[in-house]
């Protein structure tokens, strides 16, 4: 996919893409990459040019770079106050300055001014991700590269489609033979499998653990996203490694262990309390309530059946879903709660402290206790002093929304109740945030957790506290060692009542590259914690935090909420034979300091490359629009986010999905399995939706092999897919895993037994995923495509074509 564009008048050869490099390296599930890119002005007049990257939604820019007329464009790290000052002095003075603006979530622009006429330029744009993990894997996606794009007079950058020119480079001309070329040095914990879709690898092996990663001899294309997917083979729930370096001619080591904890020994099956708040004053109208009223649907619909819970909606006056003690988790509760949910509308204010002495007094004990507000309070102290006296084995979760929102008093108050307080920048989907929280609230945890280090001599660690480490979620430690290190290190702790105790055997690498990297990990990693922690502080400690967030920024070259860009230019003097250094200020908006974005309908992948005009003109627009194509998934109002969040809060208590809850138990399962593979297929993080998942493949294996259950050969290979992808998916928990395996056993042999069913299962082993997939939908008569009508009417009532339009988002890209 990319962008739709229509070619315009004139002579698009003028600036063209001479190389194309690709240097990275990743250590276990970090990752620098620089992007260097040669461009050239081979036209007969002078150009103007602006530089358009996007970057990965989990990365930070480290570093960007502009070699230009002579003179060399490299970004370096100030204090925000600062830069802002120096801005405006240099603009007041009538100064050369230089924008780095950011368009849309992680897509930047920059204008790099003037190129004459044969002149070169040259681009080095460098970032730190961190790559999300998955199903064992780990995937690095680069952006496709467009050639060079000739804008007309009356161009606009937020039109697109009748401006630019579609050329991606794609192969090589006469006129321009491009060099495209990678380096990727990958050290991992574990052996990788290395594979990527689109472009053909060489891969030079050092052991187990390192690998080289180069495109094959005479490959230059670069028309797709480099995609570098990197598959772990037997990976361990405890692993690290030792990088060694010098630093003022002593010995240094970065320690970087990785737990992964997987706890399903220690579940417990006891039944569980819940009561949500939910503020519903002024402050949350519009977006704010729907999001939080559509968290807290699926919330309740992450609760098993015997489980307890109330509803207190914090209004002028306090409204209780149930108004005798807790309500016992079922299908008749569910229902009532979510009306009563969607009914729910804003009043003027909200009585936060009625609402937690109701809690505490009237819903018994040992419940948890979750807080959705932006709202403010006066009588913070007082809360504070009656939760101390008054919480006995209760605990309380905070969510903030918004930066209107009094953090310090959240922090302190999960604080004081054993619980954690979660903020939710604009931007971000609120859902996401109380959902992947509420997961944690409800799988075993290890907490109290020790690290011993041996005999080594450790200088400082991140992050320097652990609170918990949460069911199979990948969490990192580093440690900065002065001198030598152990052979092993011990991480234990506490799951529930019983001891959690991993040993660590470290391996040795002598790698400087990966070292800079680490260090850098850990100071992003220091950063966030720092700004996170500082919400609930004030006056100096409030400070000195501020003042270390900037040392940590300014060191390492990272920019953070306190500090921003400035270009230094660089330039050499012929005469004089020495290199001058001139301070360019930048323009950055508050936006562009921030990696927490929440794409809603990033469903087309953005491109790098150079948009230019002639020289008569400056571009003045600031946004680029994502165009689609005339496909109609990609036309659909739904994005697949979308459709799997409206998906999620309509899962029924039993978890099942299914239209109308009074559907056959045929209708229930087929529907089930239908939604199960649409949330599975996809690449979106859906580790969010793993407790409602689980209790869908429960719901299916438990139907489905019962007596009375008909199955048709159609619906059997459908449940068949759904249960052999959610376990390779790794989503399932490990009783659940032998579940579905379970399942699977029964339905091979029943459907082994039937004549109508033997090119089917046949075509389930022989065929491609894909194959099997588009079997299940109306194909043409001439069997070159899909056919399907879907028909979304109300929502709640349309969850099976919804599924099915989410599959067939995923299916046109799949190989």
């Amino acid at each position: 996919m990319g962008y739709s564009m229509k070619e315009i008048k004139g002579n698009c050869e003028e600036l063209i893409l001479k190389k194309v490099n690709i240097n990275g390296n990743i250590c276990g599930e970090y990752a620098e990459i620089s992007i260097n890119q040669v461009y050239e002005n081979k036209s007969k007049g002078d150009i103007e040019g602006v530089y358009v990257f996007p970057i990965p939604k989990t990365a930070v820019i480290s570093g960007f770079e502009a070699e230009v007329g002579g003179k060399t464009l490299k970004t370096i790290v100030e204090e925000k106050e600062k830069a802002i000052k120096i801005y405006e002095n240099a603009k007041n003075r009538g100064d050369n300055t230089v924008f780095l603006e950011e368009l849309k979530p992680h897509i930047f622009k920059i204008a790099v001014g003037k190129i004459i006429s044969g002149e070169t330029v040259k681009i080095k744009l460098s970032y730190i991700d961190q790559l999300q993990y998955k199903d064992k894997k780990f995937k690095l996606t680069i952006p496709a590269i467009y050639e060079p794009t000739k804008m007309d007079e009356n161009s606009k950058l937020n039109n697109l489609k009748n401006t630019l020119v579609n050329k991606i480079v794609n192969k090589k001309s006469e006129d321009n033979e491009l060099q495209f070329k990678t380096n990727i040095i990958v050290e991992s914990l574990c052996k990788l499998d290395f594979e990527s879709p689109y472009h053909r690898l060489k891969v030079e092996r050092e052991g187990d653990t390192i690998a080289k990663i180069n495109l094959q001899d005479g490959y230059e294309a670069m028309d797709k996203d480099f995609i570098l997917v990197m598959k772990e083979k037997d990976p361990l729930e405890a692993d690290g490694m030792i990088y060694e370096y010098k630093e003022n001619g002593e010995d240094r080591r970065v320690v970087y262990l990785r737990m992964i904890p997987k706890l399903d020994d220690y579940e417990m099956e006891d039944k569980e309390s819940y009561v949500f708040l939910i503020d519903i004053s002024d402050t949350m109208k519009g977006d704010k309530l729907e999001q939080a009223k559509n968290a807290l649907q699926m919330c309740i619909r992450n609760l098993e059946e015997g489980d307890t819970f109330d509803i207190i909606a914090m209004g002028e006056t306090l409204k209780y879903f149930w108004n005798e003690g807790m309500a016992e988790f079922n299908s008749e509760t569910l229902k009532k709660a979510s009306q009563w949910i969607e009914n729910l509308t804003t009043e003027d204010d909200a009585d936060i402290f009625g609402a937690i002495k109701y809690s505490l007094e009237n819903e018994g004990g040992h419940n948890t206790i979750l807080i959705f507000t932006d709202d403010e309070v006066e009588e913070e102290d007082e809360i504070l002093d009656y939760v101390r006296e008054n919480l006995g084995d209760n605990r309380i979760f905070t969510f903030g929304f918004d930066s209107e929102t009094n953090n310090y008093f959240l922090n302190k108050l999960a604080h004081e109740s054993f619980g954690k307080a979660e903020f939710i920048n604009k931007g971000q989907r609120i859902e996401n945030v109380v959902l992947r929280q509420f997961k944690r609230i409800q799988n075993p945890e290890v907490d109290d957790i020790q690290i011993d280090w041996g005999n080594m001599k450790v200088q400082s660690t991140y992050p320097r506290t652990i609170d918990y480490m949460y069911d199979r979620e990948a969490f990192s430690i580093f440690a900065y060692v002065i001198g030598e290190v152990s052979d092993e290190i011990v991480v234990s702790g506490k799951v529930g009542n019983e001891d959690y105790i991993k040993k660590i055997n470290l391996d040795n690498f002598n790698t400087e590259d990966n070292a800079n990297l680490l260090k850098k990990i850990w100071a992003r990693k220091r950063i966030k914690s720092i700004e996170m922690n500082m919400k609930s502080q004030r006056g100096e400690i409030k400070e000195s935090m501020r003042q270390k967030v900037m040392e940590l920024s300014k060191k390492n070259g990272l920019i953070s909420h306190e500090t921003t860009f400035i270009f230094m230019e660089l330039r050499e003097e012929p005469v004089l034979g020495i290199e001058l250094k001139n301070i360019i200020p930048i323009s950055v908006k508050e936006i562009t300091l921030s990696d927490e974005f929440e794409e809603e309908n990033f469903d087309v992948e953005d491109k790098s490359g150079f948009l230019y005009k002639t020289y008569e003109g400056t571009i003045v627009e600031e946004k680029i629009q994502k165009l689609k194509g005339d496909n109609l998934y990609l036309n659909s109002k739904y994005p697949r986010k979308k459709l799997l969040r409206i998906i999620a809060k309509n899962q029924f208590a039993e978890g099942a999905f299914v239209d109308y809850e009074d559907s056959s138990t045929e209708d229930k399962v087929e529907t089930t399995a239908m939604v199960l593979m649409a949330f599975i297929l996809g690449d979106e993080d859906i580790d969010i939706y793993f407790n409602q998942l689980n209790k869908s493949v429960e719901f299916i294996c438990n139907k489905c092999v019962s007596e009375d259950f008909k199955l048709e050969d159609q619906i059997g290979k459908m449940i068949i897919l759904a249960l052999e992808q959610a376990i390779q998916s790794g989503i399932l928990k490990e009783k659940n895993a032998h579940k579905a395996e379970k399942a699977l056993e029964y339905l091979y042999d029943l459907l082994n037994k039937r004549e109508s069913a033997k090119e089917m299962l046949n075509n389930l082993i022989e065929c491609s995923l894909k194959k099997n997939l588009a079997s299940l939908f109306t194909i043409s008569e001439d069997g070159s495509c899909i056919n399907e009508k879907i028909v979304i009417s109300e929502e709640r009532n349309s969850i099976f074509n919804m599924a099915k339009l989410a599959i067939l988002m995923v299916l046109k890209d799949m190989d």
